[in-house]
């Protein structure tokens, strides 16, 4: 018994020792890098002490199942009414094709090949970015204190749906009961009234997410082979169902037809197209970064498993767009036959009150169609279908979020040094998310949900995107530039891109402003012309002053401007899916390697990089600029400066956890070790063993291993140890 029971705890450990000493190297030495043996060492074992998915698909569906929501079902919908019906489409497919899907790709190659979470991912990278991981999976968290909130409206609409048709609420007054459940309460009128039906929705949410997550993968692969695709048979049944409703195809040729090409011209469908790729495929927080770590690596085909989840998402969107439209096309014309039904004086005024089409928000899921539905024959049994597809559409995204957080407790250095269960995590985390839902329960809830959404959607997400990006085309790898041309030359061409691309953006977008300035073209012109001369002219100089002369000046051009922290991540990917023996192994730069990247359909192109380290970090950081002198101009929805700084701060504590731990690096390791090499290595290689409260043959095991003794560090099975340390 001893015997076996000592081999499992010293393979335990080794798995354990290698992550935890990944701390203690970058708590020694803050370099940018680190070795790529130790790193591949580092990587390896991770693998082999993590939870894996029983099944390849089960991952799949996992991730569809966090990107695939509520938003599918009234945001995106409301977001193509909003923007003049088919031409939102323009924007948000170029966004998924040429921002979305490529940081996605991103973000499953990191949890992939990494085999950590979003924040000791980004931390391997440089310990000076694991605030971007930080701050994504707190935003993440954050989005499930609310989120939640949505899910308990919609819980209450399905038990609400197992009564008498007279007594059912929504059937009565589907609008007045959402004000009712959701306690929608201007700014002004706020008494602190608390809503007891939604606080025990709440309980039953938040069990509900533990159950689905206590187990960790285990768990969340089992619940997911249900909640994915009954949604979509129900989301079905609704369409087919509704198509056969009068005026079912006007809602259609409103949702996908009708073209209002000025709204293209407005700023900000973009931002809003951004937020929704972001908010919908589930990137920057944390979830596919942490879902992909507990994949295989030699048996992931990332590439595929990024178009597969990036398109399943699309598709259910358009397809719950379709169940929403063909609704508000019924109603709209139910109501418009009835206003003809009055006398010819009031025909106008009564026409007016139909406007079903432009529901806002929400509304489309808690009004308009429930209002629908209760017009149809037996409306509990449509209603128990739409709400239950509400709810686990919902619960999906949510236990999704707080495993992210779940993830990051048990591999941040308290977590590698305590080893707690997955049970007591998950509870933890899920404890705190209820506590903090707290604050929507109250009358205050409705205006503090949509201020926050805003702030951490529109603001933080984005943000976080581009910090993502920044870290892996600028800063991954960056040692093999410094080591081929020279750190200066590198770090002249680096900054002096950002400085033509601040300053090109302040002008496009401060020009206009003022009573003599210039037109919106014109100035995005100005400042397109002064990027591009910024940056040309800090290209030349870095090639210039580059001390290498023993390569061409082809290649030095390339080493300095190229993608090769992203050119890192296509290599792993795209070798995971080539018979290596047989065909050697896949390497970028040559014509060869790139046309054969090109025309795979299970491969990363060359221009994955280029979208990563040049377009989405502009485009994102020109739409945060944006976002910024928006809010200053006009304040959102015209709330309270005070309401308004909640959210604000938010996002402002987004941005200090970003700079905290980029300026002081080792608040994330463990305090108690000084974290010089010699103390490392002369302590012990094993952590601290869990204290067992009765005598077993177990416990004597363990003492042979305890820090103090060192007689694991004696004999030849630590030599590995030794090599960490």
């Amino acid at each position: 018994i001893n015997a076996e029971y000592g081999k499992q705890w010293y393979q335990r450990r080794v798995r354990g020792v290698l992550n935890y000493y990944t701390n203690y190297y970058y708590k020694s030495n803050l370099s940018v890098h680190m070795p790529a043996d130790i790193e591949a060492k580092i990587q390896d074992e991770r693998e082999k002490g993590r939870q894996t998915w029983d099944h390849p698909i089960s991952f799949i569906l996992a991730a569809v199942g966090s990107a695939v929501g509520l938003g599918n079902v009234w945001r995106f919908p409301y977001l193509v009414s909003k923007f003049g019906g088919a031409p939102f489409l323009i924007p948000y497919f170029l966004v998924l094709f040429l921002v979305g899907m490529p940081i996605l790709g991103m973000e499953l190659s990191i949890g992939t090949f990494f085999q950590a979470g979003d924040a000791d991912a980004f931390g391997s990278m440089n310990p000076r970015l694991r605030g971007i991981g930080v701050a994504s999976v707190f935003a993440g968290y954050a989005i499930t204190f609310y989120y939640c909130i949505i899910l308990t409206w919609a819980a209450v609409y399905f038990v609400e749906s197992f009564q008498a048709t007279a007594n059912i609420p929504w059937v009565i007054d589907s609008e007045a009961h959402f004000t009712n459940i959701s306690m929608d309460t201007h700014p002004d009128d706020f008494e602190g009234t608390f809503n007891w039906k939604v606080f025990v929705a709440l309980i039953v949410i938040w069990v509900l997410i533990f159950l689905c997550i206590f187990k960790g993968t285990k768990s969340t692969g089992w619940v997911v082979k249900f909640t994915v695709p009954l949604p979509l048979l129900i989301l079905v049944v609704l369409i087919i169902r509704a198509a056969f409703l009068e005026g079912s195809g006007e809602g259609l040729k409103e949702y996908l037809i009708k073209w209002d090409a000025d709204t293209l011209s407005d700023p900000t469908i973009w931002s809003e197209a951004i937020g929704q790729v972001f908010f919908s495929l589930g990137v920057c927080m944390g979830v596919m970064t942490t879902y992909s770590s507990h994949n295989k690596k030699a048996k992931t085909n990332v590439p595929m498993c990024e178009k597969a989840i990036s398109l399943s998402d699309t598709g259910i969107a358009l397809l719950g767009g379709f169940a929403v439209y063909e609704m508000l096309g019924y109603m709209q014309n139910k109501c418009e036959v009835a206003a003809r039904l009055v006398s010819s004086e009031l025909v106008t005024a009564e026409l007016a009150k139909c406007d079903y089409y432009n529901t806002k928000s929400m509304g489309l899921a808690f009004i308009a169609y429930p209002e629908g539905i209760s017009t149809l024959e037996a409306p509990q049994f449509w209603g128990i279908l739409f709400f239950g597809c509400l709810i686990m559409l919902g619960i999906d995204s949510a236990f999704s979020l707080v495993e992210v957080m779940a993830t990051f407790m048990k591999d941040c250095w308290i977590g590698l040094k305590y080893r707690p269960s997955n049970w007591l995590v998950a509870l933890i985390c899920c404890v705190v998310g209820f506590l903090a839902g707290m604050l929507y329960v109250f009358d205050s809830g409705m205006v503090m949900l949509d201020i926050v959404d805003r702030y951490i959607n529109m603001w933080g997400m984005i943000l976080v995107g581009l910090l993502e990006c920044f870290a892996v085309g600028w800063v991954y790898k960056i040692d093999n530039q410094y080591e081929k041309v020279g750190r200066r030359s590198v770090l002249i061409y680096n900054i002096g891109f950002f400085i033509a691309l601040l300053v090109g953006s302040l002008l496009g977008i401060l020009l206009p402003l003022g009573d003599n300035g210039l037109a919106g073209d014109a100035a995005v012109g100005v400042g397109l012309a002064v990027f591009i001369a910024i940056w040309l002219t800090a290209a030349a100089i870095a090639v210039i002053t580059s001390p290498a002369t023993e390569i061409s000046v082809l290649s030095k051009i390339w080493t300095i401007t190229g993608w090769h922290g992203a050119d890192e991540l296509r290599i792993k990917a795209n070798n995971c899916v080539r018979d290596t023996e047989k065909d050697g192994k896949w390497a970028p730069g040559t014509f060869a390697s790139e046309i054969e990247a090109l025309v795979r359909h299970d491969c990363f192109a060359i221009t994955f990089g280029f979208l990563i380290k040049y377009f989405s970090c502009a485009l994102l950081f020109v739409i945060t600029l944006i976002n910024i002198k928006n809010d200053i101009v006009t304040p959102y929805s015209d709330y309270p400066a005070d309401l308004l700084a909640v959210g604000q701060m938010i996002f402002v504590f987004m941005v200090f956890l970003v700079l905290l731990i980029g300026i002081f690096p080792r608040v994330m390791y463990d305090p108690s070790h000084s974290g010089k090499t010699d103390t490392m290595a002369s302590s012990s290689g094993c952590l601290p063993p869990r204290k067992l409260t009765s005598p077993s043959p177990l416990r004597h095991r363990e003492s042979q291993y305890h820090p103090k003794s060192k007689q694991l560090c004696r004999g030849a099975e630590s030599k590995m140890y030794m090599y960490i340390c």
